[in-house]
């Protein structure tokens, strides 16, 4: 992986790690065919070494995969069933971290479905599937743990790990859609696993310049190796809930919602850290205007619930359980054993 500019993140964004899942096995003949589409892409740097990731075909004799990994790259080949196979040409997209290889060689390895980021929710089941360490081929279950808005597309943050040289692997639902590609995460934090949403690749198919010959890219860094006060406020505050510093999360989000006085996603944040400081009236009045923008946000609900609860207005836990059952009946039900009401 390539460093891209001087961040606060410099010393957290790593593709290594340990990591999380949940008790889900994939669907073998589903899955099956994914696996085998799934690539190893090695490429040569400027200075002799090597720089190892993955890629996703997408369409006959093309993959995708993160600009990080070919960067550098004075030639690049894609090993696919024990043998190596050289890549024509490039489209790079740098600052979103997509680029696309063009290996005609390789028409035939099987396409896989494409999804939406955008179609996702909280808590849906994910599979990341690439290979660890550029060796073996990882699949990891896992489930969505935020998603953020951004540029065209939807960010996936979850709980499926992924590790060095999984960078350019498949991010998929459960029923074998592609719909974000593995990119990067924050080192010692579980949960902060980040890929780029699956919905830019049609933007980078549809351009109608050339591949490029195989050459060093531009010094442009990726969105997400911004310097600090140009990151993404997602990217800010996630930095600083993986240190768990929640006053400083407090005052960042308060900048984030005057920014994006219409994303419910700084005050669900916001309500979060305020309950991790036991100002419990505080998340309640900070959740409440998250519902508010998203009636439909049903992580958001259960926090309020929560925050509800430790003030002992049960009514108000009632009435959220209430409205919860219709968005999620596995956390409605555990907020009603935990708070021992019904609605």
């Amino acid at each position: 992986m390539n460093a891209a500019g001087s961040t606060l993140l410099a010393a957290l964004l790593l593709l290594a790690g340990v990591g999380s899942a949940f008790a889900q096995e994939l669907d073998r003949e589903l899955f099956n065919p994914i696996l085998g589409s799934i690539v190893k892409v090695e490429a040569v740097t400027e200075s002799g070494g090597y720089s190892l990731g993955s890629a996703v075909p997408v369409t006959a004799g093309h993959f995708v995969t993160s600009c990080h990994v070919t960067a550098r790259a004075v030639s690049v080949a894609i090993l696919y069933q024990g043998l190596r196979w050289p890549v024509r040409g490039q489209r790079a997209n740098p600052e979103r971290d997509l680029c696309l290889l063009e290996a005609p060689q390789l028409s035939e390895v099987p396409i896989v479905r494409r999804g939406r980021s955008s179609d996702l929710k909280v808590g849906d089941g994910l599979a990341a599937i690439g290979y660890t360490f550029g060796a073996g081929l990882s699949k990891q279950i896992g489930k969505v743990r935020a998603l953020h808005p951004i540029s065209g597309g939807t960010v996936i943050q979850s709980a499926t790990y992924f590790n060095s040289g999984a960078s350019g692997g498949g991010l998929f639902t459960l029923d074998g859609r592609l719909v974000g590609i593995l990119t990067f995460r924050l080192k010692g934090a579980e949960a902060y696993y980040f890929s780029i949403p699956a919905d830019w690749i049609d933007a980078e198919l549809a351009r109608d310049d050339a591949y490029q010959p195989i050459a060093p890219l531009p010094s442009i860094a990726p969105f997400w190796s911004q310097p600090t006060e140009r990151l993404p406020y997602f990217m800010r505050t996630a930095t600083l809930q993986a240190r768990e510093r929640w006053p400083d999360v407090v005052q960042l989000t308060e900048d984030w919602a005057n920014a994006e006085p219409a994303n419910p996603e700084p005050w669900f944040v916001r309500g979060e850290a305020f309950a991790k400081i036991d100002r419990h009236a505080d998340a309640v009045a900070a959740l409440r205007k998250a519902v508010e923008l998203n009636p439909d946000l049903a992580l958001a609900w259960m926090k309020l619930g929560e925050a509800e609860l430790r003030l002992r207005h049960l009514d108000e836990v009632r009435t959220i359980i209430k409205r919860l059952d219709q968005l999620d009946a596995e956390l409605a039900a555990d907020l009603s054993v935990r708070s021992g009401t019904k609605p």
